[in-house]
């Protein structure tokens, strides 16, 4: 595994050796593309298949609401088949780099289709893949949106995240998703909205998302509510 490391890594050089960059604005790209000592914010890709749905081209704009920073909307439509094909994606990934993606799709065999993934050092890591029903618009909802920046708290209900192995790995790729950026505290006044995920029973998983609203308790925790603004 090392000598595969070290080849590749050598295979970089020798490609970067070869077409060397000649401009500023091209030495700079390649900069930002190598190693860092402090990584940056994770950048997700938002794309749409060769056919989708009305209720996937939703959720793909609300999903894009919800993580619009660090984020990437795609407008065109991609013939790809990420379960048959990976590598087309990956290029559009690395050419945008960006390391996450939601790429929505509608077919006969796979109706109002999601599929979630993640790569790592230019290598698929990660592929969910969930078909939509029941889907609510934020539109659809009177309540405040969600403002730019801020960080939701993610709830995550149910045993069948601790008791499947599957189960944990998109409970870890959801943290990761919507973790839009690295923080070191957390003030409670900034907390603004909640995500939950509920998983059931043949493999279903619910999400909603609330705004949260706190009122005077009368002690130093505050009252808490929670206001569904979508599903």
């Amino acid at each position: 595994q090392r000598r595969v490391r070290a080849a590749a890594d050598t295979e970089k050089a020798l490609q970067k050796a070869v077409n060397p960059a000649k401009t500023r604005k091209g030495k700079k790209i390649l900069l930002a593309k190598e190693p860092q000592i402090i990584e940056n914010d994770k950048q997700t890709m938002i794309l749409k298949g060769a056919k989708t749905s009305g209720m996937v081209n939703d959720v793909l704009a609300d999903m894009y609401k919800i993580r619009r920073q660090n984020t990437v909307m795609m407008a065109k439509a991609n013939p790809f088949l990420p379960f048959e094909d990976t590598q087309p994606l990956l290029d559009l990934l690395a050419k945008k780099d960006t390391s996450m993606f939601l790429f929505g799709s509608h077919n006969k065999k796979r109706p109002h289709n999601l599929v979630f993934g993640r790569t790592y050092d230019g290598q698929m890591l990660d592929m969910l893949e969930f078909g939509v029903t029941g889907f609510k618009k934020l539109c659809q909802f009177k309540q405040p949106k969600i403002p730019l920046g801020a960080k939701p708290c993610l709830i995550f209900n149910g045993d069948m995240f601790e008791r499947y192995p599957e189960w944990g790995v998109v409970q870890n790729y959801l943290c990761d998703f919507f973790n839009t950026t690295k923080t070191s505290s957390i003030n409670l006044q900034g907390l603004e909205y909640v995500l939950s995920f509920t998983a059931c029973e043949p493999n279903i998983l619910m999400m909603r998302s609330y705004e949260v609203n706190m009122k005077k308790s009368g002690t130093s925790a505050p009252y808490v509510e929670l206001d569904e603004i979508g599903n």
